[in-house]
């Protein structure tokens, strides 16, 4: 019919992306649906940094607070991970290689090398040196050491949490505030007069 021949039509005209033949029309994903005819990748391949950028990444992280964890299992998860360095809580963070590789950047080297000898594991644990052949494969941005979180009291969470769920808090400024600090101007009050009272003696004394 002519709605198939122009249905046929536009599918060949269908851009490719990726793996394969990007197609709505068709059943399941279109990573699946192979072609023998070769795909060009318009994409910015930036998994290898150009030369100045590997020089200015060393000169400014180093190398030597990255551990690398190699040839463990593809199914190995970032919570496996996680698990053997969980003396080294909040002084870590881990940026995935590949499915059997990952980097543990650290703030310091220090920690670096204190949790490259207490790890015990079946896989390769190292410090990443300049001369890794790996660290041509990494990111600039991945060698970045973790920052420290500012410490966020139970009152600030709630509010950022209720304010990512669209949630307005009552506010207890007005009940709770207000009373701590009367409470807190009528002690100074207090305190004071007392104070003066030890000084000078009191009315009773006068009498």
């Amino acid at each position: 019919s002519k709605l198939s021949l122009e249905d046929s039509k536009k599918s060949q005209r269908t851009k490719r992306r990726g793996r394969g033949t990007f197609a709505y029309k068709k059943q399941g994903l279109y990573s699946d649906n192979q072609s023998d005819e070769p795909v060009i990748d318009d994409s910015e391949d930036n998994s290898v940094p150009p030369a100045e950028d590997l020089e200015k990444r060393n000169l400014i992280y180093g190398t030597r607070h990255v551990l690398v964890l190699a040839d463990f299992p593809p199914s190995t998860r970032t919570t496996d991970l996680e698990k053997l360095l969980v003396k080294f809580k909040d002084l870590f963070v881990i940026r995935w290689v590949n499915d059997t590789a990952a980097l543990v950047v650290f703030r310091t080297p220090s920690v670096a090398l204190e949790a490259s000898n207490s790890i015990q594991c079946t896989f390769t644990v190292h410090v990443l040196s300049e001369d890794d052949e790996l660290l041509s494969s990494i990111p600039p941005k991945d060698l970045e050491p973790p920052r420290q979180r500012p410490q966020t009291s139970a009152r600030t969470a709630q509010r950022l949490i209720a304010q990512s769920m669209g949630i307005k808090l009552p506010s207890t400024f007005g009940s709770t505030e207000l009373r701590k600090q009367e409470e807190a101007r009528k002690n100074r009050i207090v305190l004071r007069q007392n104070m003066k009272d030890d000084a000078w003696g009191g009315d009773d004394d006068a009498s």
